[in-house]
């Protein structure tokens, strides 16, 4: 029998979360800023779970989509 911590190890869990932590940004940025284009999104699409959720967290101080390409090349130069 599996266990909840098994669970959480399992890679179907593993996407599950990560797809509904980038759904949810991604509908954040939408309502916040608007579209974004596909370089974006791009960039959006490789972060991790954390950096999902601290970008969610760093939309609610965004005020146009340059705060949003600032936040990711800082992501970018921080993860070199």
């Amino acid at each position: 029998m599996f266990s909840i911590s098994d669970l959480k190890n399992t890679r179907y869990y593993q996407e599950v979360c990560y797809e509904s932590e980038l759904n949810l940004v991604m509908r954040l940025i939408e309502r916040r800023i608007g579209g974004v284009s596909q370089d974006l999104q791009v960039k959006i699409n490789k972060l991790s779970v954390e950096d999902l959720e601290n970008l969610g967290l760093a939309l609610l101080d965004f005020t146009s989509k340059a705060d949003l390409v600032v936040w990711l090349n800082n992501q970018a130069s921080s993860a070199s």
